[in-house]
């Protein structure tokens, strides 16, 4: 069920989350914050799943670009968890979410929504952005009418796994190859309805 706080953050208004987080859609100008936080993610979160040399190779100059244009078109919505300790905002954790991006496929009885990328700080993990952003997100898809969500996750990443499994989404073991700086990553699709 969708709660006060998420639906204020799907309407476009911060919301606090407990005492360490507020929640808000993101603008272009988040744009350098995220794509740096893309990248520390990444570089935290893959190391023994993806080659050390990809996780070298990221640069956050050219993700803060992919996320600015990305921000810029609008084919995304995404939404911050931001601590504001010490009187200056600090990204805890990002989410972004949209339509189905799977070409012609859109089997499960509904409009369905995606969950395209959730990323926490290093230093955030365990602390609740990751659950904060992911329920704005979830608000947001379930008030833009849709009724059924997919994820893909990367097949050999357990916390990742063990998270979405904790937020009420399920294996349904469909597998593909997601194609990240020209090496094809197995990844699994997840599942779940708006409402849980």
């Amino acid at each position: 069920m969708v709660g006060d706080r998420e639906q204020l953050v799907a309407r476009g208004e911060p919301a606090p989350v407990g005492a360490d987080w507020v929640v808000r859609r993101a603008t272009e100008a988040d744009a350098r914050a995220i794509g740096a936080l893309h990248v520390r993610a990444w570089r935290h979160s893959y190391r023994g799943i993806v080659p050390d040399h990809m996780l070298a190779g990221l640069d956050s100059v050219h993700s803060a670009s992919r996320w600015r244009e990305h921000l810029r078109l609008r084919r995304w919505s995404v939404f911050l968890a931001e601590s504001q300790r010490g009187g200056r905002a600090a990204l805890g954790a990002f989410c972004a979410v949209g339509p189905v991006d799977e070409p012609g496929v859109d089997d499960r009885g509904g409009r369905t929504g995606e969950l395209y990328a959730l990323y926490a700080d290093p230093r955030a993990l365990g602390r609740g952005a990751g659950p904060a952003v992911h329920g704005a997100g979830v608000a947001h898809l379930g008030a833009g009418g849709f009724h059924q969500l997919v994820l893909w996750v990367l097949t050999k990443n357990p916390r990742a796994r063990a998270f979405y499994a904790k937020q009420g989404w399920r294996c349904d073991e469909l597998t593909a190859r997601e194609r990240h700086q020209g090496l094809p990553l197995p990844v699994v699709r997840y599942s779940r309805s708006v409402r849980r």
